[in-house]
């Protein structure tokens, strides 16, 4: 059987985690081969999060601005993605959602260092992607929390995904957040699309 990959992408704090979350839910509630749906979680935040506190230990006054990103840090997140996209993929039926890949972690790399590596740019060809669905900062109020720290970069990013999607021949859809089910909905339209073609 062949797994459909939609992966859910965007800038920090538009919902990328809540939209994958509740497109598992609703599919794994369609019952039969989508009973067993599986959505991949974003490895990069958890390693954001050790990074942090790993630092604090030395410095607990520490904060995000005082973390040092370096190309192997993304490179290691990519493969690491990567790798709980596949192992997911095994169990998950006909669709897996991923929230989040390593094409999104080139985009973060060049947020944070300014260019994208070789050796990352190399893992955003994985797997064929059915859809890509780009999460906007538009009508997404900013939620700070202990690693978020580029609520002013949010319209670059969203517009650094378009742009590279653009340049991909992977379908594609941005959805804004003025009416939550509506972008729901949008979401599980263009899915149903892709599964069915």
């Amino acid at each position: 059987m062949t797994t459909s990959r939609v992966v859910i992408v965007g800038a920090e704090s538009t919902g990328t985690t809540t939209l994958t979350e509740e497109l598992c839910r609703l599919y794994q509630s369609r019952g039969g081969a989508y009973a067993t749906t599986t959505w991949v979680p974003e490895f990069g935040r958890d390693y954001t999060y050790r990074k942090l506190h790993e630092l604090q230990r030395s410095r607990p006054d520490a904060t995000m601005d005082d973390v040092v990103w370096t190309d192997e840090d993304f490179h290691v997140i990519a493969k690491e993605q990567n790798w709980l996209e596949e192992t997911a993929a095994e169990i998950s039926g006909p669709l897996l959602l991923c929230d989040t890949d390593a094409f999104a972690t080139a985009i973060w790399q060049e947020r944070y260092l300014g260019h994208i590596s070789d050796e990352v740019r190399d893992l955003t060809f994985a797997a064929p992607r059915a859809l890509y669905i780009v999460t906007s900062h538009r009508g997404v109020e900013f939620d700070a929390d202990e690693i978020r720290d580029g609520e002013h970069l949010r319209e670059w990013m969203t517009h650094r995904f378009c742009e590279e999607l653009r340049a991909r021949s992977t379908p594609w859809m941005e959805l804004d957040g003025h009416d939550h089910h509506n972008r729901l909905a949008l979401a599980v339209s263009a899915i149903d699309q892709v599964l069915a073609s």
